[in-house]
Order: structure tokens, then C-alpha cells, then sequence
């Protein structure tokens, strides 16, 4: 980890504590907080209905609020947004100005071309896992913004349990497995709609642990653990 993001790490936690010691002073604030927080959890807890929305709606509102309202939230913001816009410029002068713009093409390796090789990910954009043939290796994917694509359609499966990890901000993923291939799904979602088998799910601070039938008798078998903030996922047979 380089010495900029080193930095940028202590003064956001930092003022996290800033921000933590001022709701804390603030009393009436800190009841409309766990008000909100209490909605929440309530809300995921019920079924879909009136109930339900309104409770998302004011927790949401209430949680915001509670936070916007204190002066070291917009330092951190500020600061973030600082940071965001150097590192920019860096790139800009690199080339790689607006990196969630460009596509990148990362190949499916097998594990002893990587072992105990960390291989650093990008912060932004679109990815592609699977671009071309190649015996097939676990992925652990972590991204803050943009699209996702895992195609195992030209990737070689062995016979056990395979797994893939996604951890994303925002934006949508979808993952292509070949016909033939168990899938177990394992989704947790702030706000998005997940698409599998052929059915739709709409997920609201929630996870989802689905499985396609014959999962358990399948020669091969794909996990699927994934988390976002916001955005859809779709897993698709090809």
C-alpha cells in the first residue's frame, strides 16, 4: 500500500472519530440516529408493502440526516473528494484519464502461474474475467465502481467446488457459466435486483442464498458470494 493511501486512511479515520465523538455529544441527534437505525432493522424484517417502504424511507432519512448534520461528515467528504481528483490529475497525466471508462481484459489463469503473487485490482471500471481459454483458478474480486463481467464459458471447470468472490460499490456484475454446471448463489444487496434461473429478485438490505436444482448431485459445481452496495447482478448459463 502506498504512502498516499496510508495517509488518506488515517485522516479519514480521523475524522471518523471526529464525527463519532460529536454524535455522541449531541444527544438529540444521537436518538434521531438510532431511531433511524431501528427502522431499518425493522423494515428488513417485513415483507414488502406500505409498511415496509416508509420505514426504509424515514430510517434512510434519519440516518442521513442525523450524519449530514455534523460538520467533520463534510471534512471527510471533502477530503475524499481531494484525494479522488489528484489521483485523477496522476492519472491524467499518465493517460489514464477517467478510468471507469476503459475495459479491462483479465485473463483466467491456473493456480501455479500465480501462486503467491498478489495481483492488485482496479479501484474503477469495467472488468472482464475470461477473455480467454485457460484452466480455471478461484477469483476473489474487490471493486468500488463500475461494471463486472465473469465468463467461465471458455474457462475448463474441474470436478469439485469452485468459487467465485465479488465484493463491489456500485455498478452491476454478471457472471456466465457453461451449461451443465451446478450454481449456488450467496447475494447481499443494499438496493438492487438479482436475476437467476430465470427469476428475478429484487433485494433491499438483504441476502439471498439461492441453488439450481441438482445442485448437490452436479460434477461440477460453481459458489457464488457476492455483496454490493448498489447494483444488479445476473448470472446467466451459456
Amino acid at each position: 500500500m502506498s504512502s498516499r493511501i496510508y495517509f488518506f486512511a488515517i485522516v479519514e479515520f480521523i475524522l471518523a472519530l471526529c464525527l463519532g465523538f460529536s454524535l455522541f455529544s449531541d444527544l438529540p441527534t444521537l436518538i434521531f440516529l438510532i431511531v433511524g437505525a431501528v427502522a431499518l432493522v425493522i423494515a428488513r424484517g417485513r415483507q414488502s408493502g406500505f409498511w415496509r417502504t416508509f420505514l426504509l424511507v424515514f430510517g434512510t432519512v434519519s440516518v442521513t440526516v442525523s450524519v449530514a448534520v455534523h460538520g467533520a461528515f463534510w471534512w471527510m467528504l471533502a477530503f475524499g473528494g481531494i484525494m479522488l481528483l489528484l489521483s485523477l490529475r496522476r492519472r491524467a497525466r499518465n493517460g489514464k484519464w477517467t478510468p471507469w471508462t476503459h475495459k479491462q481484459f483479465v485473463s483466467v489463469h491456473g493456480f501455479g502461474a500465480n501462486a503467491g503473487r498478489p495481483r492488485r485490482q482496479p479501484w474503477f471500471g469495467d472488468t472482464t474475467i475470461g477473455s480467454s481459454v485457460f484452466e480455471w483458478e478461484d477469483t476473489n474480486i474487490t471493486v468500488l465502481a463500475g461494471d463486472t463481467i465473469v465468463d467461465l464459458g471458455n474457462t475448463i471447470l474441474p470436478q469439485r467446488d469452485n468459487v467465485v468472490v465479488i465484493r463491489k460499490g456500485f455498478g452491476r456484475t454478471r457472471v456466465l457459466v457453461p451449461l451443465g454446471v451446478g450454481i449456488e448463489l450467496n447475494h447481499s444487496a443494499l438496493a438492487g435486483k438479482v436475476s437467476f434461473a430465470g427469476e428475478d429478485f429484487h433485494l433491499a438490505n438483504e441476502t439471498i442464498h439461492l441453488a439450481t436444482p441438482g445442485y448437490d448431485d452436479a460434477p461440477r459445481r460453481l459458489r457464488i458470494i457476492t455483496s454490493a452496495l448498489i447494483g444488479d447482478l445476473e448470472v446467466v448459463t451459456v
